[in-house]
């Protein structure tokens, strides 16, 4: 065995190690965090470690990945290296709590849950009323109920008899016959809570509400613990798929979480796990497909075909979801499978599909979600956007932790922000969208996409020239020259960074110019625009129109922030059978279209490639 002594967050750890471990499989293992946006398979450059001790020389991929500047201050990439001798490892800090969106769109609606809490006085069992305990309920509830759990059927006689045959009837409502999935002594009617949970790709936005009142007691986050298999679908689906072991720990990693945020929600507001009777899921169809332990292969291969796409509603302790026993797991329905649930919730809070007016919902994300239309038609498609907005394929692209450079200002000179005006680490979606639009403004970059040479740039002043360098062989731009603690020196935007904003901003409008031309309308017929997720909360909406992410031709007033629209979805679908209800209609209505095959998305897409 060898010694590895890990330094992070100002801690000092120490292990024992077999000699050959890969390192970034050493430091999962240990729970020690590290950005891994694809997945570990080598081509991010994202999991920097500075190791001290005997080492191999690099190879030339990793020099590539690296550059000569981050080698020399003894920077190595864990996914490359192996652990064969004593040494030290030193992790960046920068794997912080992020800066999670949990506000939505608000909805006043009718509370009426799924599950349905009644208090009843039964009559006592006697030598002249021999009725079963089941069928004591089921008259005293008045209503067609059925009881079909043999665990509950085992807690019966002890549960209506400790409170003298007074006792809380829990149903789940079924149309006509309602089942009975909880007994509880006593009026326990006050204790009647419900969460709900927008699992993302990247973030975890949850909710607890008081199923009595409709009130929302608190909004909880984190981020997803599965992003260290990959930033992007593709990429956790791939190991996933390789046993059934990995699908098994995908599916652990959601579910652990989601325990420990509802662990956390309780103990703030006061609320034991067993008065939570349902918890509702949204989120896209692959994350859907963890959470259940489904297979999600066939997701990621031509033609697409998810397991499952209908709404469900099973016993939460199926899923491993720490509740009340008889509790409820409601998992949202989806219409494909890139367009989820969370889409399908977004729509919901929104209200597109009671709407006479034409709308256009986007969900700028890794994958980029888009909805257009109204009450009477709504069509759908995904954008294979990648992870850009969200920093994993930008050199110094970070998710929006503290540190984090959101907000960029084109003057006399460059200014910016960072989120927790902290010391800038690295630039967030937003801030990269500010960038490149500013860089557009003053002439940085040309209506290619290309940054221009220092001879070139006879136009600009003095501080936005000396920004123009040549870092690692690429063009690039420089926004903070000194970094201390960090891989980079500086901060910079590359010609590399500028060709992947391109790309996924291309993708996104390019989606949407599709679904215009399957509708028969103008950009002009869009009455309103709602950007929702994180991203599309947070960006500088005329940056987003001056890079051309937004098609030319859109007011900017019409475009609102949805802020978490899916969480918002979510929320609502927890308090109102209803709404659930008309989750499935929205299903129904979506027609979605494929844009892998579409001969006219290629041709949108290349047009859109210009700024």
């Amino acid at each position: 065995m060898v010694t590895v002594r890990v330094h992070t967050k100002g801690n000092v750890n120490e292990f024992k190690v077999q000699p050959g471990k890969n390192m970034l499989e050493f430091l999962w293992e240990n729970s020690l965090e590290i950005s891994t946006p694809c997945g570990g398979k080598g081509r991010c450059g994202k999991c920097r470690v500075i190791v001290k001790g005997t080492w191999d020389d690099p190879s030339p991929k990793e020099r590539a990945l690296l550059g000569d500047k981050a080698l020399s201050m003894g920077y190595r990439l864990a996914c490359y290296n192996r652990i064969e001798s004593d040494i030290e490892i030193y992790m960046d800090d920068l794997t912080q709590d992020a800066n999670i969106l949990v506000a939505g769109i608000e909805s006043h609606i009718e509370v009426k849950p799924v599950i349905k809490k009644e208090y009843v006085e039964m009559a006592k069992a006697s030598i002249h009323d021999q009725r079963p305990d089941a069928s004591r309920i089921a008259d005293a509830l008045g209503s067609n109920v059925v009881l079909n759990s043999v665990w509950l059927m085992r807690q019966l006689p002890e549960a209506i008899r400790k409170d003298d045959y007074k006792a809380t009837i829990i149903t789940k409502y079924g149309g006509e016959i309602n089942e009975i999935i909880g007994v509880e002594p006593g009026d326990s009617r006050s204790r009647f809570y419900g969460m709900a949970f927008d699992i993302g790709t990247t973030t975890i936005a949850a909710y607890l509400y008081d199923l009595n009142s409709g009130k929302r007691l608190e909004a909880y986050s984190a981020l997803n613990p599965q992003r260290k298999f990959g930033a992007d679908v593709l990429s956790r689906i791939d190991y996933a798929s390789s046993s059934k072991e990995c699908q098994d720990e995908m599916h652990m990693e959601i579910t652990r979480c989601i325990n420990d945020i509802i662990k956390i929600m309780g103990a703030h507001s006061n609320i034991k796990n067993e008065d939570v009777y349902i918890t509702v899921f949204v989120g896209n169809t692959t994350m859907m497909h963890f959470l259940l332990n489904l297979p999600a292969r066939n997701i990621a291969v031509s033609p697409f075909i998810p397991v499952n796409t209908g709404i469900l509603a099973i016993n939460a302790t199926e899923l491993g979801i720490n509740i009340n026993e008889g509790g409820l797991a409601v998992i949202l329905p989806s219409v494909s499978a890139y367009i989820g649930a969370d889409t399908i919730a977004a729509v919901l809070a929104a209200g597109i599909h009671k709407n006479g007016e034409i709308s256009l919902l986007v969900d700028i994300g890794t994958n980029g979600e888009i909805v257009l239309g109204n009450k009477e038609v709504m069509y759908s498609c995904s954008t294979a956007a990648g992870p850009a907005f969200e920093g994993a394929n930008i050199r110094n692209g970070i998710g929006g932790i503290k540190g984090a450079i959101d907000k960029v200002y084109f003057g006399d000179k460059l200014g910016y922000t960072t989120i927790g005006n902290e010391k800038p680490i690295g630039i967030c979606g937003s801030g990269i969208v500010d960038i490149v639009a500013g860089m557009l403004d003053t002439g940085i970059i040309d209506e290619t996409g290309r940054i221009v040479d220092v001879d070139e740039a006879t136009g600009l002043g003095e501080d936005y020239k000396s920004r123009l360098a040549e870092i690692d062989g690429l063009a690039s731009f420089v926004i903070e020259k000194n970094v201390a603690g960090h891989s980079f020196n500086e901060i910079a935007i590359t010609q590399k960074d500028v060709r992947e904003l391109q790309n996924a901003k291309a993708a996104i409008a390019a989606g949407i110019k599709v679904l215009l031309k399957e509708a028969g309308i103008g950009i002009g017929d869009i009455s309103k625009v709602y950007l929702a997720g994180g991203f599309g909360n947070y960006i500088n909406i005329r940056s987003a129109l001056k890079i051309g992410l937004l098609p030319a031709g859109l007011q900017e007033e019409k475009i609102i922030s949805a802020g978490n629209a899916a969480g918002s979805g979510a929320g609502i679908s927890l308090l109102s059978a209803g709404q659930l209800e008309e989750a499935i209609k929205i299903k129904n209505m979506i027609k979605y279209v494929e844009l892998s095959s579409s001969r006219e998305f290629v041709d949108e897409y290349v047009n859109s490639m210009f700024f």
